[in-house]
Parts: structure tokens; sequence; C-alpha cells
């Protein structure tokens, strides 16, 4: 009975794979045909057991019935196969074939299910399974065998003559399936069943089957090239950690036990524990060496993910894209690399490229069309040539693609996006190694991918030709620019809330920044903080922030999930050291409440008319950008408030700010001046403040300064 409950599992589990395919995977041809024979490896292994029960129960006409039913199958399996391997790559039917195929497993059928030529009679004798076998079964098994294997030779006499690299690969590996699983077949019918002198090991052909539908699959899903060196080196360097572990761990514990009568147990259990570690540490060194000696410069996806994150963005445009095409094309090995940045006119125009000779027509192409909404439709950011040439999900647009290839001699495609919301994209030409670009190449991309889209922002919305100067070493924006930036946010009319703030930068350009998000009539979402650095990138940074953070808004409606994806944005795509120390609030004007994650905010003030001093309600909080998960530190708190309460909040430019005697400003000067003009307007409240501590330092401000005040009415 372990046999046929194998069967029943088998069974179960080709059916969800073959429907997996067929309406997970691309609606190709070769798709559709790997799905008809999952189907039939599932029923036949379903006979399988269905009739080795029989067999069991002494029901010997329903397991001839079962058995010939498999046979069917497995024929029918065999003709799929060869016709897929005759018509690959194609993604179109040939007809006359197909009908012709379709006959022949008709007339099998005939044979093996109505007459005795191909199965007389299976049963049990004793504990030995007898299985009588007609004249024709050697004929109709073998012929099914050689035409499996003549199907792999074939494909791999075609693997030759294909074009593709993947369609390459994807031949070598379902030539390479095809032998092994044939081979199997053969060992389980032919050679164990003499060596055994018993027919159980042909109860476990569906075994075969299964792991044929598996290699057909998988081969037939591939879209990028697999990087064999690689996989070789990972399997190398397995082999070096193992090796490492096994003899030092070998030898310690060969002297620990020599030893281990005159010794405690408890030191026997240090002196254990201690060699483990030690050979898994020398292990590790081993496999680390021998990746790093063997991979060279291949492995640029570290170095180049540094290089970005390093990336000054103080040294203008031209010197940004100067930098960023260089970093591409040298650690990627590529031919050439063209930046496009959306203009107003709809188009990705041509504003950077390591080889523009090479490019023939026009040196932009449209942010609209039927391929790129496409790419947007599937949530696509990064397409390989591979892909568009074998994925069939892209077989509508497929030309325009490859036409796009084409013009600029690329053979990948970035698109550097927010949503729906196109910043540039970026053209790879082919590698300079002479082949296409690996599944490692494709991992490292999307390695890279926020450093991308951050720089394609800059680009687009900071660092826009028309609207910066060069001042000495940085770019410097006008005051109308900074202005109109830093006011984007939606307007606050309510009856029960007076609201002003403050925001100065140290050099114009700076991080600080509130925004303000209208969700409803009487619900606005508070964003206010400090985006660390100073200058053009703590400036860039802050614009990018900001305008996630609205993308954000829009995908999720949970308080808790928006600050967890802003701070993964801050800590996987902006500049690396970049942090943000600020809060989150969702005001209900209506109720006169706040919902609030404390992000790191200085201080947050609330001076009530049930008493007189202003009291700190920020609570703990973590900065955004250090940690990967924050969910665990996220505390979502409640304030509620009264007629006359006054809600201020700033940034730790106030707080550090320094007289030229070196003292700080405090929190204490702070509440200080909340309590003296408590009377007076927020706006009044807001430029006090900022009079205090400028009047305090004597001087130039020497980092950011924000201020937020709520008087509720």
């Amino acid at each position: 009975m372990v046999l046929s409950f194998l069967h029943y599992g088998l069974f179960i589990a080709l059916i969800f794979y073959g429907f997996r395919v067929r309406f997970r995977s691309a609606d190709s041809h070769i798709n559709r045909q790997v799905f008809y024979y999952a189907i039939l490896a599932a029923v036949s292994a379903l006979c399988f057991g269905a009739g080795y029960s029989s067999v069991l129960g002494d029901s010997l006409n329903m397991a001839r019935f079962f058995f010939r039913s498999a046979a069917v199958c497995v024929s029918g399996m065999h003709l799929i196969l060869f016709y897929m391997v005759l018509i690959f790559p194609r993604e179109k039917s040939i007809s006359v074939l197909r009908y012709f195929f379709i006959l022949l497993w008709a007339v099998a059928a005939y044979y093996i299910m109505l007459t005795d030529t191909f199965l007389v009679e299976v049963r049990m004798q004793g504990s030995v399974f007898i299985h009588e076998r007609g004249p024709l079964f050697l004929p109709i098994s073998g012929g099914g065998l050689v035409l499996g294997l003549l199907g792999g030779l074939i494909l791999m006499l075609r693997r030759i003559k294909l074009d593709s690299e993947i369609f390459r690969l994807q031949a070598l590996l379902v030539s390479l399936g095809i032998f092994l699983a044939y081979l199997i077949n053969i060992v389980l019918v032919a050679v164990l069943p003499l060596i055994t002198h018993s027919n159980i090991p042909y109860l476990l052909l569906p075994v075969c089957g299964a792991l044929l539908v598996f290699i057909l699959a998988y081969a037939a899903g591939i879209t990028r090239l697999l990087d064999t060196q690689a996989i070789s080196m990972a399997a190398a360097g397995t082999l070096l950690y193992s090796g490492g572990l096994l003899l030092v761990s070998g030898l310690g514990y060969a002297f620990v036990s020599r030893y281990a009568a005159s010794l405690s147990n408890v030191i026997v259990f240090m002196l254990t524990a201690a060699i483990f570690i030690l050979a898994d540490r020398i292990g590790a060194f081993f496999r680390s060496h021998f990746r790093t000696l063997i991979r060279g410069q291949a492995a640029y996806a570290e170095k180049l993910e540094e290089s970005l994150a390093a990336l000054d963005y103080a040294q203008g445009r031209d010197g940004v894209i100067a930098e960023i095409i260089d970093l591409l094309k040298n650690n990627i090995a590529c031919s050439a690399v063209h930046l496009f940045i959306e203009n107003n006119q709809g188009s990705l125009a041509l504003v950077g490229s390591s080889d523009e000779a090479s490019i023939s027509g026009d040196h932009s192409f449209p942010s609209q069309s039927p391929a790129i909404d496409l790419m947007l439709n599937m949530d696509v950011s990064i397409l390989l040539k591979t892909e568009i040439v074998t994925n069939y999900d892209y077989n509508e647009v497929k030309g325009e693609f490859l036409r796009l290839m084409e013009r600029f001699n690329a053979d990948a495609l970035i698109l550097l996006r927010e949503g729906r919301t196109i910043n540039g994209a970026l053209l790879l030409g082919s590698k300079l190694t002479g082949g296409d670009f690996l599944a490692y190449d494709y991992d490292t991309l999307r390695r890279i991918y926020g450093k991308l889209f951050v720089t394609a922002y800059y680009l687009k919305n900071v660092a826009q030709e028309s609207l910066v100067m060069t001042v000495d070493r940085e770019l410097e924006f006008s005051e109308q620019i900074i202005q109109s930036l830093q006011e984007n946010m939606d307007r606050i009319e309510h009856e029960k809330a007076d609201i002003a703030f403050m925001t100065r930068s140290t050099r114009k350009l700076g991080g600080d920044f509130i925004d303000v998000i209208r969700v409803s009539k009487d619900r606005y979402m508070f964003i206010v903080g400090d985006v660390s650095g100073k200058g053009l990138n703590a400036s860039m940074s802050m614009v990018i922030l900001k305008s996630v953070i609205r993308t954000f808004l829009r995908e999720t409606k949970d308080f808790k999930e928006l600050v967890a994806k802003t701070n993964t944005f801050i800590k996987e795509h902006l500049p690396r050291g970049t942090f943000f120390a600020g809060m989150f609030g969702l005001f209900d004007f209506s109720e006169r409440t706040l919902f609030y994650v404390n992000c790191g905010v200085p201080i947050m003030l609330l001076l009530s008319t049930a008493y007189n001093n202003p009291v700190e309600i920020q609570g703990a909080g973590r900065v955004l950008g250090f940690v990967k998960n924050i969910k665990p530190h996220i505390s979502v708190r409640k304030a509620a408030f009264k007629p006359g309460d006054i809600l201020m909040v700033t940034t730790d430019g106030l707080t550090d700010a320094e007289s030229m005697r070196g003292v700080r400003f405090g929190k204490e000067r702070i509440q200080q001046s909340l309590l003296e003009n408590r009377s007076a307007s927020a706006e009044r409240l807001v430029q006090f403040l900022t009079d205090d501590v400028i009047e305090f330092m004597s001087q130039e401000l020497n980092d950011d300064i924000t201020v937020l005040a709520i008087k509720f009415l």
C-alpha cells in the first residue's frame, strides 16, 4: 500500500503543479504542452496506484484496466515530448504534425486498451507481482523509449543552430532532463527487475514522469541565462566549507576525546562548542577566499552598490550623469550605457551616453507606448532582451521592444519609475564578453535599482538644467524653486485649528521639511522631520522622500505600514547613511485628536489649558533608516486636545543650536518661549521662537530648523 500512497501523492502534486504552469506562467504554446504532459503524468500515477491497490485486493480485471490506462497515458507522454522537441522554440502549433501524433496515440490506445496484445494480466503470486505481457508490449514500450531518447538527441543537435543563447540553454536542460529521466526509466523497467527478480521497480515509473515534468516546466520558464560559474563556485565553496568544517572539527574532537576521561563534563562541553565555532569560521574563510579568488572582477555587485551609495550629488548635473554612466559601464562590463530622463513632452530624452555614435535614429523614445504600458501593468522595472525573446507575456509587443533595443544596440532596459510615474530609463549595451546578460547581472540590477531611481529622480526633479546654476562647488537653487518644492503640500483650512510652520535651511538647501496631505475634510496627514545631511544631498533626499511618502499613502491606508515602507525606502534606496528623524501624524480636527508615530523627533510640546507648563508627549521613538525592519519598534500613540490647547513640534536644529559661548538652546528655552507667547496666534508663536533662537545664537544657523505650531480652537 505504501507504493499506492506514493502514486496518489504524485497525482495530487502533478495536478497542482500542472495547473500552476498553465495559469501562472506565460500562456505560451510550450507551456501548454508541459501542462498536457503534467496532466497525463498525474493520471498515469493515479492509475498505477489504483492498479496496484486492485492487485492487492484481488480485483484483477480492475487492475488490468488501470494498468492499461496508465500505459495509454505514458504513450501520450512520449508523443507530446517528441512533438515539443520538433516544434521548439516555435510559438505556433504545426497542425499536420499535431493531428498525426493524435492519430498515432489513438491507434496505440486501441491496441493497449481493447486487445490483449499489450498487457494480458496482472496478479500477485504469493508476494511476487506478476506482470504478464502481450506481443506488442515490447514494441510499444520500447518504441516510446526510443522516441524519447531520439527526441533528446534531435534537440541536442538542433541546439547548435539556435540563434538565442537562452534558447540554447533551454534546449540543453530539456535534452539532459530527457536523457536522465529515460535512463532511470530503463533502469526501472529492464535492469532492476533482472537484478531483483521482481517487477516491483516497474511500479516506480511515474517518478520518471514527475521528474521530467519539473525539468520541462523549469526549462520553459527560464528567461535569463544561468551563471554557470556562480553555480559551480557555490558548489565548490560549499565543498570547501564542509571540508574545512569536517577536518578541523574531526581533529579537534579526536584530541578532546583522547583526554576526555580526565576532564569534567563542563570543560568537555565548552571545548566541543569552541571547536565547532572555530571549524565553522575556518570553513567560511576557505569558502570566502575561494569565491574571491575565482570570481575576481566578475563579482561587481557589492563594489557597484558601494560606489553608487557614495555618489556625490553636489558635483552637479553633468558630473552626476558622467559618473553614473562610467560606474555602470565599467562594473557591468557592457558595450554602452544610455541614460534617459523624461521631459515635459512625455518622452524619455537622452541626457548622457557612453557611446552616442552607436545610436541610430532619434535619441529619445516615448514614455507612453504599448510596450512601456505593459511593463507598468506587469510591475516590471528591469527587462532583459532574453526575456523579450522567450517570455510569451511580451509576445504582442515583442517587435516594439526589439526595435527599441536594436536602435540603441541594447540588451537590457531599466525603467526608473515611482509606481506608474516614470522618471527616467537606462539602456545597457551587450556584454563585452560577447554573451547575454546573466541572472547574476539581473540580480545586481535589482539590487542597485533603488540607487538608480534616486539618481533619475534627482535629474528630473531636482537638477533640471533650466533650474539650476553652478555656485562655488555646489548647485544653488533659486529661492523660487526652494519655495515651490517646500510648499508643494495641501493647505489646511479648518475652523477648529490655527496652524503655522516654518522651515529654514543653513545654505538655502537642507533636509528639514514639513508635508501636509489631505485625507478627508477633517483628517490630515502630517510629516515633520529632518533628513540627515546638509546642502544639496540632504535637500534632494528630502524632496524624494516627500514624493514617495505620498505614493505609499496611495498604496496603503495602514499607518504602521506607511512608516515601515518609508523606513525600507530610506534604508535601501537613499544614499548610504541617510536617516530621518521626525514624526508621522494623522490629525482628526473634528474630534481634536492626533494619532502619531515618533520616529526620533526631539520634541513635541503640549501646552494645555488645564495646566500652565508645556509637557513633552513625543515618547520613545526610532529614527528611520538605521534598521531594516522597523515594524517591531513602531508604536502608534494617541493624543486628545481641547479648545485652547497648543501643540508645537520642532526638529533638532532648535534644541542643538549653540550660542557663541557653546551653550545649547535646549528644550527649556523652547518651553519658555511657548509659555510666554501662548496668547499669540500660531504664526506669531512660530515667529517668536525663530527670533529667540537667532538672537540667542548671534550668528548664522549651523543646522536646519523646522517648527510646527497648532492652536486648537
